[in-house]
């Protein structure tokens, strides 16, 4: 099942039934802004994978993985998904997030 967040002020409140998280941000300064750590902590994330979809002018993800480590103690996996700089097709970003379940 796929939920979109279209606000981060909105609390998901079915977070339980999901074992794998797609989580998209900019990064800045080879970091997420730190609004992610805050969704990340707002949550119990014991035994999720978490992958990582990103948008840069360039940096890639840096530092990005072991800042957020700190953010979803018990978690399974965070791990980097795809940079999604450039235009990518709906095809594309299918083929993606299929690839990282």
């Amino acid at each position: 099942m796929i939920r979109r967040a279209d606000r981060l002020s909105e609390k998901v409140s079915d977070m339980d039934q999901y074992d794998t998280i797609f989580l998209c941000f900019p990064i800045w300064w080879y970091v997420a802004p730190t609004i992610v750590n805050t969704f990340l902590e707002s949550y119990d994330m014991h035994g999720k994978n978490i992958v990582l979809f990103a948008t840069s002018g360039g940096s890639g993800f840096g530092k990005t993985l072991e800042r957020l480590e700190d953010s979803a103690p018990g978690v399974s996996e965070i791990m980097e998904g795809v940079m999604l700089n450039g235009e990518k097709s709906k095809e594309e970003l299918k083929d993606i997030v299929e690839k990282n379940k």
